[in-house]
Protein backbone atom coordinates (compact mmCIF):
# COMPACT_ATOMS: atom_id res chain seq x y z
CA UNK A 1 0.00 0.00 0.00
CA UNK A 2 2.58 2.62 1.01
CA UNK A 3 4.42 1.61 -2.63
CA UNK A 4 1.32 2.13 -4.27
CA UNK A 5 -0.10 5.34 -2.57
CA UNK A 6 3.69 6.81 -3.39
CA UNK A 7 3.67 6.35 -6.76
CA UNK A 8 3.72 9.45 -8.64
CA UNK A 9 1.59 7.63 -11.25
CA UNK A 10 -1.37 7.98 -8.82
CA UNK A 11 -1.45 11.89 -7.98
CA UNK A 12 -3.30 13.81 -10.63
CA UNK A 13 -2.79 17.28 -9.79
CA UNK A 14 -5.65 20.10 -10.57
CA UNK A 15 -4.05 24.00 -10.26
CA UNK A 16 -7.23 25.73 -9.79
CA UNK A 17 -9.04 23.11 -7.94
CA UNK A 18 -7.30 20.34 -6.55
CA UNK A 19 -7.78 16.90 -6.90
CA UNK A 20 -11.21 15.02 -6.82
CA UNK A 21 -12.31 11.22 -5.55
CA UNK A 22 -15.37 9.33 -5.52
CA UNK A 23 -17.25 7.65 -2.57
CA UNK A 24 -20.79 6.42 -3.03
CA UNK A 25 -20.99 7.39 -6.96
CA UNK A 26 -21.06 11.60 -5.94
CA UNK A 27 -17.89 13.46 -6.49
CA UNK A 28 -16.35 15.25 -3.78
CA UNK A 29 -14.13 18.44 -3.12
CA UNK A 30 -10.69 17.17 -1.61
CA UNK A 31 -7.25 18.99 -1.28
CA UNK A 32 -4.40 18.05 -3.27
CA UNK A 33 -1.64 15.50 -2.04
CA UNK A 34 0.52 16.72 0.41
CA UNK A 35 3.69 17.84 -0.57
CA UNK A 36 6.76 19.49 0.79
CA UNK A 37 10.26 20.83 -1.15
CA UNK A 38 13.76 19.37 -0.68
CA UNK A 39 15.95 21.27 -2.54
CA UNK A 40 14.40 22.66 -5.86
CA UNK A 41 12.18 19.29 -6.09
CA UNK A 42 9.05 18.58 -5.16
CA UNK A 43 8.39 15.06 -3.21
CA UNK A 44 5.22 13.43 -2.92
CA UNK A 45 5.07 11.62 0.71
CA UNK A 46 3.01 8.02 1.37
CA UNK A 47 -0.20 8.16 3.79
CA UNK A 48 1.76 5.17 5.48
CA UNK A 49 4.51 7.26 6.45
CA UNK A 50 2.43 10.01 7.30
CA UNK A 51 0.47 7.85 9.66
CA UNK A 52 3.57 6.41 11.45
CA UNK A 53 5.21 9.74 12.27
CA UNK A 54 1.79 11.13 13.36
CA UNK A 55 1.30 8.14 15.86
CA UNK A 56 4.73 8.74 16.85
CA UNK A 57 4.64 12.78 17.60
CA UNK A 58 0.99 12.81 19.03
CA UNK A 59 -0.12 9.07 19.81
CA UNK A 60 -3.33 7.09 18.72
CA UNK A 61 -5.72 8.32 15.93
CA UNK A 62 -9.08 9.56 17.01
CA UNK A 63 -12.29 8.66 15.28
CA UNK A 64 -11.99 11.96 12.83
CA UNK A 65 -8.11 10.86 11.74
CA UNK A 66 -8.85 7.29 11.36
CA UNK A 67 -12.01 8.16 9.03
CA UNK A 68 -9.82 10.44 7.08
CA UNK A 69 -6.86 7.59 6.61
CA UNK A 70 -9.60 4.90 6.14
CA UNK A 71 -10.39 6.97 3.10
CA UNK A 72 -6.91 7.17 2.36
CA UNK A 73 -7.11 3.18 2.75
CA UNK A 74 -9.89 2.74 0.15
CA UNK A 75 -9.02 5.17 -2.38
CA UNK A 76 -5.67 3.17 -3.16
CA UNK A 77 -7.68 -0.37 -2.77
CA UNK A 78 -9.42 1.53 -5.78
CA UNK A 79 -6.65 2.35 -7.74
CA UNK A 80 -5.11 -0.71 -7.82
CA UNK A 81 -8.48 -2.36 -9.17
CA UNK A 82 -7.56 0.23 -11.95
CA UNK A 83 -11.08 2.53 -10.89
CA UNK A 84 -10.70 6.46 -12.06
CA UNK A 85 -9.81 8.08 -9.00
CA UNK A 86 -6.85 9.97 -7.60
CA UNK A 87 -5.86 9.97 -3.81
CA UNK A 88 -4.30 12.30 -1.23
CA UNK A 89 -2.90 12.55 2.49
CA UNK A 90 -5.03 14.46 4.72
CA UNK A 91 -2.99 16.63 7.26
CA UNK A 92 -3.17 15.80 10.74
CA UNK A 93 -1.04 17.42 13.20
CA UNK A 94 -0.98 18.15 16.87
CA UNK A 95 1.95 20.25 18.60
CA UNK A 96 3.85 22.37 17.06
CA UNK A 97 6.32 19.96 17.62
CA UNK A 98 4.53 17.24 15.83
CA UNK A 99 3.69 20.18 13.23
CA UNK A 100 7.72 20.12 11.80
CA UNK A 101 7.25 15.75 11.98
CA UNK A 102 4.78 15.82 10.46
CA UNK A 103 5.47 17.96 7.21
CA UNK A 104 8.77 16.31 7.00
CA UNK A 105 6.37 12.73 6.31
CA UNK A 106 3.97 14.39 3.87
CA UNK A 107 1.64 16.17 6.21
CA UNK A 108 2.89 19.60 6.23
CA UNK A 109 1.25 22.21 3.81
CA UNK A 110 1.69 22.22 0.17
CA UNK A 111 2.45 25.22 -2.49
CA UNK A 112 -0.88 26.23 -2.95
CA UNK A 113 -2.22 26.96 -0.11
CA UNK A 114 1.44 27.19 2.21
CA UNK A 115 0.35 31.11 2.01
CA UNK A 116 -3.52 30.93 3.54
CA UNK A 117 -3.17 28.12 5.96
CA UNK A 118 -1.60 27.95 9.23
CA UNK A 119 -2.48 25.64 11.84
CA UNK A 120 -5.43 24.32 10.50
CA UNK A 121 -6.56 20.42 8.60
CA UNK A 122 -4.93 21.24 4.72
CA UNK A 123 -7.75 22.95 3.07
CA UNK A 124 -9.67 24.92 5.07
CA UNK A 125 -8.75 27.94 3.62
CA UNK A 126 -9.36 28.34 0.35
CA UNK A 127 -8.68 31.82 -1.57
CA UNK A 128 -10.41 31.31 -4.93
CA UNK A 129 -13.62 30.94 -3.38
CA UNK A 130 -16.50 32.89 -4.98
CA UNK A 131 -19.41 32.48 -2.09
CA UNK A 132 -18.70 30.91 1.55
CA UNK A 133 -20.78 30.42 4.66
CA UNK A 134 -18.81 29.99 8.31
CA UNK A 135 -21.77 28.75 10.89
CA UNK A 136 -19.74 30.05 14.55
CA UNK A 137 -20.63 28.16 17.41
CA UNK A 138 -20.36 29.26 20.95
CA UNK A 139 -19.94 27.06 23.96
CA UNK A 140 -20.65 23.46 23.50
CA UNK A 141 -20.50 21.75 27.07
CA UNK A 142 -21.39 18.27 25.66
CA UNK A 143 -22.50 15.77 27.74
CA UNK A 144 -21.70 11.92 26.35
CA UNK A 145 -25.50 11.04 27.22
CA UNK A 146 -27.68 10.07 24.12
CA UNK A 147 -30.53 11.88 25.20
CA UNK A 148 -28.74 15.17 25.79
CA UNK A 149 -27.01 14.56 22.59
CA UNK A 150 -29.89 14.80 20.73
CA UNK A 151 -30.57 18.72 20.33
CA UNK A 152 -26.98 18.66 19.77
CA UNK A 153 -27.25 16.79 16.56
CA UNK A 154 -30.57 18.23 15.48
CA UNK A 155 -28.39 21.84 15.94
CA UNK A 156 -25.89 19.89 13.79
CA UNK A 157 -28.31 19.24 10.90
CA UNK A 158 -29.67 22.71 10.99
CA UNK A 159 -26.18 24.47 10.87
CA UNK A 160 -25.37 21.95 7.85
CA UNK A 161 -28.13 23.20 6.17
CA UNK A 162 -27.84 26.67 6.43
CA UNK A 163 -24.01 26.60 5.55
CA UNK A 164 -25.11 24.62 2.16
CA UNK A 165 -22.53 21.63 3.66
CA UNK A 166 -24.40 19.41 0.96
CA UNK A 167 -25.33 20.29 -2.61
CA UNK A 168 -23.19 23.11 -4.87
CA UNK A 169 -21.99 24.94 -2.07
CA UNK A 170 -20.51 22.28 -0.17
CA UNK A 171 -16.93 23.70 -1.44
CA UNK A 172 -17.59 27.06 0.64
CA UNK A 173 -18.87 25.32 4.49
CA UNK A 174 -16.85 25.71 7.15
CA UNK A 175 -17.80 25.21 10.72
CA UNK A 176 -15.71 27.75 13.55
CA UNK A 177 -16.56 26.54 17.26
CA UNK A 178 -15.28 28.78 19.94
CA UNK A 179 -14.00 26.92 22.62
CA UNK A 180 -14.93 24.87 25.93
CA UNK A 181 -16.20 21.51 24.55
CA UNK A 182 -16.95 19.76 27.51
CA UNK A 183 -20.12 19.39 29.87
CA UNK A 184 -20.25 20.73 33.37
CA UNK A 185 -19.90 17.10 34.47
CA UNK A 186 -18.60 15.54 31.55
CA UNK A 187 -14.75 15.82 33.14
CA UNK A 188 -13.60 19.29 30.67
CA UNK A 189 -10.44 19.22 29.50
CA UNK A 190 -9.81 15.57 30.10
CA UNK A 191 -8.76 13.18 26.90
CA UNK A 192 -12.12 11.33 26.73
CA UNK A 193 -14.02 14.84 26.82
CA UNK A 194 -11.57 16.52 24.33
CA UNK A 195 -12.27 13.14 22.05
CA UNK A 196 -15.96 13.30 22.58
CA UNK A 197 -16.42 16.44 21.51
CA UNK A 198 -13.41 15.63 18.47
CA UNK A 199 -15.79 12.93 16.94
CA UNK A 200 -19.44 15.73 17.35
CA UNK A 201 -17.08 18.49 15.28
CA UNK A 202 -16.04 15.47 13.06
CA UNK A 203 -19.54 14.81 12.26
CA UNK A 204 -20.46 18.09 10.72
CA UNK A 205 -19.02 16.51 8.02
CA UNK A 206 -16.81 19.97 6.89
CA UNK A 207 -13.97 21.69 7.55
CA UNK A 208 -13.70 22.27 11.16
CA UNK A 209 -11.31 25.26 13.35
CA UNK A 210 -11.73 25.70 16.54
CA UNK A 211 -10.11 27.47 19.40
CA UNK A 212 -9.28 26.64 23.26
CA UNK A 213 -11.86 27.81 25.90
CA UNK A 214 -11.24 28.10 29.46
CA UNK A 215 -13.23 25.21 30.55
CA UNK A 216 -10.37 23.34 28.08
CA UNK A 217 -7.62 23.12 30.26
CA UNK A 218 -9.11 21.75 33.53
CA UNK A 219 -8.44 18.38 32.90
CA UNK A 220 -7.94 16.64 35.92
CA UNK A 221 -5.49 13.79 34.07
CA UNK A 222 -3.01 16.60 33.34
CA UNK A 223 -0.54 18.33 36.22
CA UNK A 224 0.01 20.94 33.69
CA UNK A 225 -1.52 23.40 31.32
CA UNK A 226 1.42 22.56 28.52
CA UNK A 227 0.58 19.32 29.12
CA UNK A 228 -3.16 19.41 28.79
CA UNK A 229 -2.84 21.96 25.43
CA UNK A 230 -0.60 19.40 23.55
CA UNK A 231 -3.43 16.97 24.75
CA UNK A 232 -5.92 19.23 23.24
CA UNK A 233 -3.77 19.47 19.82
CA UNK A 234 -3.06 16.24 19.34
CA UNK A 235 -6.87 15.23 19.73
CA UNK A 236 -8.34 17.94 17.76
CA UNK A 237 -5.65 17.93 15.06
CA UNK A 238 -4.25 21.33 14.84
CA UNK A 239 -2.93 24.01 16.80
CA UNK A 240 -4.72 26.35 19.14
CA UNK A 241 -3.81 29.67 17.41
CA UNK A 242 -4.63 29.72 13.38
CA UNK A 243 -4.57 31.36 10.39
CA UNK A 244 -6.96 30.72 6.97
CA UNK A 245 -8.47 32.35 3.62
CA UNK A 246 -11.58 31.99 2.63
CA UNK A 247 -12.23 34.38 -0.55
CA UNK A 248 -11.40 37.94 0.29
CA UNK A 249 -11.89 37.47 4.20
CA UNK A 250 -8.63 36.08 6.19
CA UNK A 251 -10.02 34.30 9.26
CA UNK A 252 -7.46 34.34 12.56
CA UNK A 253 -7.84 31.88 15.55
CA UNK A 254 -6.26 32.75 19.23
CA UNK A 255 -6.58 30.61 22.10
CA UNK A 256 -6.20 30.62 25.87
CA UNK A 257 -3.07 28.61 27.54
CA UNK A 258 -3.21 29.23 30.94
CA UNK A 259 -5.82 27.24 33.26
CA UNK A 260 -3.79 26.24 36.23
CA UNK A 261 -1.11 28.85 36.13
CA UNK A 262 -3.16 31.77 35.57
CA UNK A 263 -2.76 34.59 38.37
CA UNK A 264 -6.34 34.95 39.86
CA UNK A 265 -9.36 33.18 38.11
CA UNK A 266 -8.43 29.72 36.55
CA UNK A 267 -11.04 30.82 34.10
CA UNK A 268 -9.07 33.99 32.89
CA UNK A 269 -8.49 33.61 28.81
CA UNK A 270 -5.42 34.71 28.57
CA UNK A 271 -3.92 34.74 24.85
CA UNK A 272 0.32 34.44 25.45
CA UNK A 273 3.29 36.21 24.25
CA UNK A 274 3.42 34.15 21.47
CA UNK A 275 0.39 34.37 19.76
CA UNK A 276 0.68 37.98 19.97
CA UNK A 277 3.84 38.23 18.37
CA UNK A 278 3.07 35.53 15.92
CA UNK A 279 -0.67 37.66 15.25
CA UNK A 280 1.23 41.22 14.71
CA UNK A 281 3.09 39.71 12.26
CA UNK A 282 0.39 38.21 10.49
CA UNK A 283 -1.78 41.61 10.30
CA UNK A 284 1.34 42.97 9.59
CA UNK A 285 1.31 41.18 6.26
CA UNK A 286 -2.36 41.28 6.03
CA UNK A 287 -2.47 44.85 4.33
CA UNK A 288 -6.13 45.80 3.21
CA UNK A 289 -7.25 41.46 3.35
CA UNK A 290 -10.60 41.73 5.62
CA UNK A 291 -9.88 40.03 8.86
CA UNK A 292 -12.06 37.74 10.88
CA UNK A 293 -10.64 37.31 14.32
CA UNK A 294 -12.17 33.77 16.58
CA UNK A 295 -11.55 33.73 20.31
CA UNK A 296 -13.42 32.71 23.12
CA UNK A 297 -13.45 35.79 25.00
CA UNK A 298 -13.76 39.27 23.60
CA UNK A 299 -11.27 42.05 23.85
CA UNK A 300 -12.14 44.71 27.00
CA UNK A 301 -13.75 47.88 25.16
CA UNK A 302 -15.76 45.97 22.60
CA UNK A 303 -19.36 47.03 24.26
CA UNK A 304 -20.12 43.54 24.14
CA UNK A 305 -23.11 42.74 27.02
CA UNK A 306 -21.20 40.71 29.93
CA UNK A 307 -22.39 39.16 32.87
CA UNK A 308 -21.16 41.47 35.70
CA UNK A 309 -21.64 39.18 38.77
CA UNK A 310 -20.15 36.48 37.28
CA UNK A 311 -17.33 37.92 35.06
CA UNK A 312 -16.83 41.02 36.35
CA UNK A 313 -16.63 39.95 39.80
CA UNK A 314 -14.28 37.48 39.37
CA UNK A 315 -12.18 39.36 36.28
CA UNK A 316 -12.46 36.66 33.69
CA UNK A 317 -14.97 38.59 31.40
CA UNK A 318 -11.73 39.82 28.68
CA UNK A 319 -8.85 38.40 26.97
CA UNK A 320 -6.19 38.68 29.31
CA UNK A 321 -8.49 40.39 32.12
CA UNK A 322 -5.52 40.76 34.36
CA UNK A 323 -2.92 41.61 32.37
CA UNK A 324 -2.65 44.19 29.92
CA UNK A 325 -6.68 43.65 28.48
CA UNK A 326 -6.61 46.74 26.22
CA UNK A 327 -3.60 45.40 23.76
CA UNK A 328 -6.83 43.72 21.66
CA UNK A 329 -8.90 47.04 21.37
CA UNK A 330 -5.86 49.15 19.97
CA UNK A 331 -4.89 45.86 17.28
CA UNK A 332 -8.24 47.12 16.01
CA UNK A 333 -7.54 50.53 15.96
CA UNK A 334 -4.21 49.90 14.32
CA UNK A 335 -5.57 47.43 12.20
CA UNK A 336 -8.68 49.05 10.49
CA UNK A 337 -9.18 45.52 8.34
CA UNK A 338 -9.99 43.87 11.26
CA UNK A 339 -13.74 43.48 10.22
CA UNK A 340 -14.93 41.06 12.82
CA UNK A 341 -14.53 39.48 16.12
CA UNK A 342 -16.57 36.85 17.40
CA UNK A 343 -16.73 35.17 20.70
CA UNK A 344 -18.98 33.56 23.18
CA UNK A 345 -17.87 32.86 26.74
CA UNK A 346 -20.95 34.41 28.48
CA UNK A 347 -23.99 31.88 27.26
CA UNK A 348 -26.01 35.28 26.23
CA UNK A 349 -28.19 35.32 22.92
CA UNK A 350 -27.73 37.68 20.04
CA UNK A 351 -31.41 39.60 21.45
CA UNK A 352 -29.79 42.12 23.50
CA UNK A 353 -28.69 45.67 21.87
CA UNK A 354 -25.26 45.36 22.56
CA UNK A 355 -24.75 41.83 21.68
CA UNK A 356 -23.19 43.19 18.04
CA UNK A 357 -21.40 45.98 19.11
CA UNK A 358 -19.04 48.31 16.78
CA UNK A 359 -15.87 49.93 17.53
CA UNK A 360 -14.26 51.87 15.20
CA UNK A 361 -14.87 49.56 11.66
CA UNK A 362 -14.59 46.41 13.45
CA UNK A 363 -18.23 44.53 14.51
CA UNK A 364 -17.77 42.62 17.81
CA UNK A 365 -20.29 39.64 17.58
CA UNK A 366 -21.61 37.84 20.87
CA UNK A 367 -21.92 34.06 19.60
CA UNK A 368 -24.74 31.88 21.99
CA UNK A 369 -25.12 28.64 22.36
CA UNK A 370 -26.79 25.83 20.83
CA UNK A 371 -27.71 23.43 24.33
CA UNK A 372 -29.45 24.33 27.22
CA UNK A 373 -26.56 26.19 29.08
CA UNK A 374 -28.04 29.19 28.35
CA UNK A 375 -28.32 32.59 30.35
CA UNK A 376 -31.97 33.54 29.15
CA UNK A 377 -33.23 31.12 27.22
CA UNK A 378 -32.40 31.42 23.94
CA UNK A 379 -30.22 28.87 21.57
CA UNK A 380 -28.57 30.79 18.87
CA UNK A 381 -25.00 29.96 16.76
CA UNK A 382 -23.92 32.65 14.51
CA UNK A 383 -23.52 32.42 10.49
CA UNK A 384 -21.52 34.00 8.26
CA UNK A 385 -21.85 34.41 4.33
CA UNK A 386 -19.67 36.19 2.28
CA UNK A 387 -18.89 36.49 -1.49
CA UNK A 388 -16.16 39.37 -3.52
CA UNK A 389 -18.75 42.20 -2.84
CA UNK A 390 -19.05 41.74 1.16
CA UNK A 391 -20.66 39.74 4.44
CA UNK A 392 -23.39 39.03 6.22
CA UNK A 393 -23.71 37.76 10.11
CA UNK A 394 -26.95 36.20 10.58
CA UNK A 395 -28.25 34.55 13.19
CA UNK A 396 -29.64 30.70 13.29
CA UNK A 397 -32.28 30.00 15.85
CA UNK A 398 -32.23 26.45 17.07
CA UNK A 399 -35.24 26.32 18.37
CA UNK A 400 -37.61 27.16 14.85
CA UNK A 401 -34.59 26.54 13.00
CA UNK A 402 -34.76 30.11 11.17
CA UNK A 403 -32.28 32.88 10.14
CA UNK A 404 -32.18 36.43 10.76
CA UNK A 405 -29.80 39.01 9.27
CA UNK A 406 -28.03 40.82 11.82
CA UNK A 407 -25.34 42.80 10.18
CA UNK A 408 -24.30 43.34 6.89
CA UNK A 409 -21.67 45.06 4.83
CA UNK A 410 -19.22 45.46 1.94
CA UNK A 411 -15.56 44.64 2.01
CA UNK A 412 -15.00 48.05 0.15
CA UNK A 413 -17.18 50.15 2.63
CA UNK A 414 -15.05 52.46 4.70
CA UNK A 415 -17.29 53.53 7.03
CA UNK A 416 -18.63 51.55 10.53
CA UNK A 417 -20.92 48.64 9.30
CA UNK A 418 -24.18 48.85 11.15
CA UNK A 419 -26.26 46.37 13.39
CA UNK A 420 -29.95 45.45 12.31
CA UNK A 421 -31.44 43.89 15.42
CA UNK A 422 -34.59 44.12 15.08
CA UNK A 423 -36.73 45.92 17.85
CA UNK A 424 -39.43 43.54 18.46
CA UNK A 425 -36.94 40.62 18.87
CA UNK A 426 -34.40 42.60 21.48
CA UNK A 427 -34.92 41.62 25.28
CA UNK A 428 -33.63 43.64 28.29
CA UNK A 429 -29.89 43.10 30.11
CA UNK A 430 -29.86 40.35 32.32
CA UNK A 431 -29.02 43.13 34.68
CA UNK A 432 -32.06 45.22 35.93
CA UNK A 433 -29.70 48.12 36.81
CA UNK A 434 -27.71 48.00 33.33
CA UNK A 435 -24.38 48.31 33.16
CA UNK A 436 -21.93 50.77 30.88
CA UNK A 437 -19.68 48.33 28.50
CA UNK A 438 -17.85 50.81 25.84
CA UNK A 439 -18.02 53.96 24.20
CA UNK A 440 -21.05 53.29 23.22
CA UNK A 441 -22.98 54.09 25.89
CA UNK A 442 -21.08 56.76 27.60
CA UNK A 443 -18.79 59.80 26.66
CA UNK A 444 -15.36 60.12 28.80
CA UNK A 445 -13.88 63.37 27.22
CA UNK A 446 -10.63 63.11 26.05
CA UNK A 447 -9.13 65.83 28.72
CA UNK A 448 -10.62 64.44 32.14
CA UNK A 449 -12.52 61.60 33.80
CA UNK A 450 -15.91 62.85 33.41
CA UNK A 451 -18.35 59.57 32.54
CA UNK A 452 -21.95 60.69 31.46
CA UNK A 453 -23.99 57.53 30.95
CA UNK A 454 -26.76 57.58 27.88
CA UNK A 455 -28.68 54.60 29.02
CA UNK A 456 -27.49 53.40 32.40
CA UNK A 457 -28.70 54.80 35.99
CA UNK A 458 -25.39 55.17 37.36
CA UNK A 459 -23.33 57.26 40.28
CA UNK A 460 -19.88 57.84 39.58
CA UNK A 461 -16.87 59.16 41.26
CA UNK A 462 -13.55 59.89 39.82
CA UNK A 463 -10.83 58.46 41.94
CA UNK A 464 -7.62 58.43 39.12
CA UNK A 465 -6.47 59.67 35.68
CA UNK A 466 -6.92 55.75 34.69
CA UNK A 467 -9.88 54.45 36.11
CA UNK A 468 -13.38 55.43 37.94
CA UNK A 469 -16.06 53.70 39.97
CA UNK A 470 -19.41 53.32 39.74
CA UNK A 471 -22.83 52.92 42.08
CA UNK A 472 -24.67 50.84 39.90
CA UNK A 473 -26.96 47.49 41.22
CA UNK A 474 -26.46 48.36 44.49
CA UNK A 475 -22.36 47.29 43.75
CA UNK A 476 -19.35 49.31 43.39
CA UNK A 477 -17.83 48.87 39.97
CA UNK A 478 -14.61 49.79 38.47
CA UNK A 479 -14.60 50.87 34.59
CA UNK A 480 -10.83 51.48 33.06
CA UNK A 481 -11.31 55.04 31.61
CA UNK A 482 -9.35 54.12 27.87
CA UNK A 483 -11.57 51.20 27.22
CA UNK A 484 -15.13 52.12 28.67
CA UNK A 485 -14.80 49.07 30.22
CA UNK A 486 -15.48 47.70 33.45
CA UNK A 487 -12.84 45.76 34.88
CA UNK A 488 -13.79 44.39 38.83
CA UNK A 489 -15.95 44.82 41.78
CA UNK A 490 -15.74 46.58 44.95
CA UNK A 491 -18.20 45.84 47.06
CA UNK A 492 -21.56 43.49 45.66
CA UNK A 493 -23.84 44.80 48.17
CA UNK A 494 -23.99 48.40 48.74
CA UNK A 495 -27.60 49.07 50.66
CA UNK A 496 -28.34 52.31 48.12
CA UNK A 497 -30.66 54.09 50.81
CA UNK A 498 -28.35 53.48 54.13
CA UNK A 499 -24.95 53.98 52.52
CA UNK A 500 -23.38 56.86 51.05
CA UNK A 501 -20.11 56.96 49.02
CA UNK A 502 -17.67 59.55 50.27
CA UNK A 503 -14.18 60.19 48.63
CA UNK A 504 -11.21 61.39 51.21
CA UNK A 505 -8.00 62.24 50.84
CA UNK A 506 -4.63 61.10 52.83
CA UNK A 507 -5.81 64.04 55.17
CA UNK A 508 -9.05 62.04 55.64
CA UNK A 509 -10.73 64.88 53.85
CA UNK A 510 -13.86 64.87 51.94
CA UNK A 511 -13.53 65.53 48.11
CA UNK A 512 -15.75 65.88 45.33
CA UNK A 513 -17.08 63.23 43.34
CA UNK A 514 -16.00 64.57 39.83
CA UNK A 515 -12.41 65.12 40.76
CA UNK A 516 -12.69 68.66 40.52
CA UNK A 517 -10.87 69.25 43.55
CA UNK A 518 -8.57 66.15 43.36
CA UNK A 519 -6.60 66.16 40.30
CA UNK A 520 -9.10 64.37 38.44
CA UNK A 521 -9.25 61.70 41.46
CA UNK A 522 -5.62 61.37 41.50
CA UNK A 523 -5.94 62.79 44.94
CA UNK A 524 -8.25 59.85 46.67
CA UNK A 525 -6.62 57.81 48.94
CA UNK A 526 -9.98 55.69 50.16
CA UNK A 527 -13.26 55.15 48.73
CA UNK A 528 -15.44 55.07 52.15
CA UNK A 529 -19.26 53.70 52.67
CA UNK A 530 -20.44 55.62 55.40
CA UNK A 531 -23.62 54.16 56.89
CA UNK A 532 -26.58 56.35 58.26
CA UNK A 533 -26.32 54.28 61.62
CA UNK A 534 -22.24 55.47 62.16
CA UNK A 535 -20.53 52.22 60.52
CA UNK A 536 -18.18 52.39 57.65
CA UNK A 537 -16.54 50.74 55.15
CA UNK A 538 -13.43 51.82 53.74
CA UNK A 539 -11.88 50.55 50.44
CA UNK A 540 -7.77 51.57 49.24
CA UNK A 541 -5.92 51.49 46.16
CA UNK A 542 -3.78 48.42 45.32
CA UNK A 543 -0.47 49.58 45.77
CA UNK A 544 0.85 47.36 43.08
CA UNK A 545 -1.33 48.73 40.02
CA UNK A 546 -3.20 51.96 41.74
CA UNK A 547 -6.71 50.31 40.75
CA UNK A 548 -9.54 49.74 43.08
CA UNK A 549 -11.12 46.21 42.51
CA UNK A 550 -10.54 43.40 45.07
CA UNK A 551 -9.52 40.06 44.03
CA UNK A 552 -12.71 38.45 44.93
CA UNK A 553 -11.98 35.08 43.23
CA UNK A 554 -8.98 33.21 43.61
CA UNK A 555 -6.53 30.52 41.68
CA UNK A 556 -8.80 27.59 42.24
CA UNK A 557 -6.52 25.41 41.50
CA UNK A 558 -3.55 26.80 43.61
CA UNK A 559 -6.14 26.43 46.41
CA UNK A 560 -6.83 23.09 45.71
CA UNK A 561 -3.33 22.06 45.93
CA UNK A 562 -2.70 23.86 48.43
CA UNK A 563 -5.75 22.10 50.58
CA UNK A 564 -4.32 18.99 49.50
CA UNK A 565 -0.69 19.77 50.65
CA UNK A 566 -2.07 20.98 53.92
CA UNK A 567 -4.21 17.66 54.18
CA UNK A 568 -1.06 15.40 53.42
CA UNK A 569 0.86 17.03 56.14
CA UNK A 570 -1.76 16.38 58.93
CA UNK A 571 -2.28 12.91 57.85
CA UNK A 572 1.39 12.47 57.83
CA UNK A 573 1.72 14.18 61.42
CA UNK A 574 -1.06 12.33 62.86
CA UNK A 575 0.39 8.97 61.27
CA UNK A 576 3.66 10.07 63.28
CA UNK A 577 1.77 10.86 66.31
CA UNK A 578 0.17 7.99 65.91
CA UNK A 579 3.14 5.84 65.62
CA UNK A 580 4.98 7.60 68.49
Amino acid sequence: QARCCGSTRLYKLHPSRGYSYRKSGRDATAPPPQMHTSGSALIRQPPLVARVAFRQSCGPLNRNQKHQLQLQQKCAHRQRRSEAVTCGVSIITCSAAAVDVAASAGMGEHPASAQVDEGLRNGFGDPSLDNFAIGVMGDLHLEPDAQFMRQFEAARGQMRRHIGAEGAEAAGARVVQLGDLGGYTSRPGSRECLTFAADFLAGFGVKVATVTGNHDLEGEDFETDEANLQAWQEILGQRHYWKAQLGPLLCIGLSTVRFRSNKYSVHEVHIDQEQLQWLEGVLAESGDTPVAMFTHAPPMGSGLQVVQEVHVKNRCAWLNHSSDPAVFIRLTERYPNIRMWFSGHFHLSHNYPDSISVVGRCAFVQTGVIGNCNRDGYRQSRLIKGNAEGFQVLTIDHEDDTTRVDLQHRWDDPTPPQPQLQEDELICSTESGGWLCSQLECDISSGGNNLTPRRNSAVWFAVGSSSAVALQAHMLVEYDIETRSPIGLLCLDVDEGEEEVVLLDADQRQLAPDGSDSRAGEDVASIVLQHSNGSSRSFERNPETGLWFRVLQQNKWQKKLREQATAAAAASAAAATAGV
